[in-house]
C-alpha cells in the first residue's frame, strides 16, 4: 500500500480489525488481492515532481479511463495474456463474467431452489419466483428480518408432479400444490390473504390449514 501502510489504512478508514483480517487472510505487500471481504486492500499511489510533465499526466489520466472507467468486457480486450506471467495468466480467464447458476426464491424470506434445467420465463420473471409468501395472523409478509430460521426452509419444485415440496431440517416435509383448480379456487376465494410487501399491498390465496401447522 504505497509503502506508508499508515496512511494507506487512514486513507481508506479502515479499522486495526480491517488490517489484521487482511493479513490473515494472506493478504501481502504488491499480490493481487485488491478486495477481501469487500473492502480494499490497497490504493495507488501518483507522485508529481519537478520532472513531471503534460504528458505523464495525460498518460496516468487515460490509464485511468482505460482501467477504471470503460466496461469489464473492454478492460480484458487490454490484456495481453502471452505477456504475463506465467502464475498469472489464469486471472483473465477468471475474472471473465460467468453464469455459474441460477436460482429462484419461491417463497419469500425462505431458501433458494436451483434450477438445473430449462424453465419457463412469465411477465413476471422467471415461473414461480417469488409466488408464495408467509404470513402471520394479520395477514403481514414475514421477513427473515424479524425471522432468521425462514432461511432454513427449503422448496423443493417438481414441476412434472405440480407441487412444491417444503423441507425443515428435523421435520417431516410437507407439500403444496403449485396450481389451484377452478373448484380450489372457488372454495378458496372465501379467505382471500390481503397483505402487505414493501409498502405495496397483494392479495393471495390461503395454501390451507396442513401448511399453515406444518410453519
Amino acid at each position: 500500500c504505497f509503502c506508508n501502510p499508515g496512511a494507506c489504512q487512514w486513507f481508506l478508514q479502515l479499522s486495526n480489525s480491517d488490517i489484521r483480517k487482511q493479513y490473515e487472510a494472506g493478504h501481502i505487500c504488491s499480490d493481487y488481492n485488491d478486495l477481501i471481504d469487500g473492502l480494499p486492500t490497497g490504493a495507488v499511489r501518483v507522485s508529481f515532481g519537478f520532472m513531471t510533465r503534460k504528458h505523464d499526466v495525460d498518460k496516468f489520466i487515460s490509464m485511468i479511463e482505460e482501467c477504471y472507467l470503460s466496461t469489464p468486457a473492454e478492460r480484458l480486450n487490454l490484456i495481453d495474456i502471452s505477456k504475463l506471467p506465467k502464475a498469472l495468466q489464469h486471472i483473465p480467464q477468471k475474472i471473465k463474467p460467468q453464469l455459474k447458476e441460477i436460482c429462484i426464491y419461491p417463497i419469500k424470506s425462505c431458501g433458494a431452489f436451483k434450477i438445473k434445467d430449462s424453465w419457463p420465463i412469465t411477465t413476471t420473471g422467471l415461473l414461480y419466483d417469488r409466488g408464495w409468501m408467509v404470513v402471520d395472523a394479520s395477514g403481514m409478509a414475514l421477513t427473515q428480518k424479524h425471522h432468521s430460521r425462514l432461511c432454513l426452509i427449503k422448496p423443493i419444485i417438481y414441476r412434472d408432479k405440480g407441487s412444491m415440496e417444503l423441507t425443515f431440517c428435523g421435520m417431516k416435509s410437507v407439500n403444496v400444490g403449485l396450481e389451484m383448480t377452478a373448484e380450489e379456487t372457488s372454495f378458496i376465494n372465501t379467505s382471500l390473504c390481503q397483505s402487505k410487501v414493501c409498502d405495496d399491498l397483494v392479495a393471495g390465496y390461503d395454501c390451507g390449514d396442513k401448511v399453515a401447522s406444518w410453519l
